[in-house]
């Protein structure tokens, strides 16, 4: 019996009220350029879970702009170095269309823990309110309670979109250990 893998967990926020969260300390935010390809690619391999990355898998993705795009792609520097980044996803022409994306958030993992993620995510929030965006939607996977313990603050809820994941999100939430309807 071949086992098919299950479809990530979805999850959407308006984008109505968003947290007016600084900046932590010695970070800054800035969008990519093409000469950071290098630089996001490491980043997500070394974040190390999303799948094994290269400069023609990157290229690939940035070169179709109905992917992504650079300057909707964001970085979080500390102290002038990178340390998390997340990308604005249009869904133009597919299964999602027309909704944006949250998507590729990585986070450096000497850096876990510190706030990084959430401000990566939340970067991208505030640049798709710029550009009248109204809800994201985000995939994750089961495993990643702290992800979703940080997307369930910033104000996403599930979006039940296949027959799995109503008991699959039921186990997730309990795990994060927020009350009910917490953010």
């Amino acid at each position: 019996m071949v086992t098919l893998p299950r479809p990530q967990l979805h999850m959407t926020c308006p984008l109505n009220q968003l947290p007016d969260d600084p900046l932590p300390r010695g970070c800054s935010v800035r969008t990519l350029t093409r000469a950071d390809l290098p630089v996001w690619v490491a980043l997500l391999n070394r974040n190390g879970e999303l799948g094994s990355w290269s400069a023609e898998r990157a290229e690939t993705l940035f070169d179709d702009p109905t992917r992504l795009t650079l300057d909707a792609s964001v970085f979080i520097t500390l102290d002038g170095e990178p340390v998390a980044t997340a990308q604005l996803n249009p869904h133009a022409t597919d299964a999602y269309a027309p909704r944006h994306e949250l998507g590729w958030v990585a986070v450096d993992p000497a850096y876990r823990g510190r706030g990084f993620g959430r401000t990566a995510c939340l970067a991208v929030m505030r640049l798709a309110a710029a550009r009248e965006i109204d809800e994201l939607f985000l995939k994750t996977d089961d495993h990643r309670i702290p992800a979703i313990r940080t997307y369930l603050r910033l104000g996403f809820r599930p979006w039940p979109r296949d027959p799995t994941s109503p008991e699959r999100w039921r186990i997730a939430l309990a795990a994060t250990g927020l009350p009910p309807g917490a953010s």
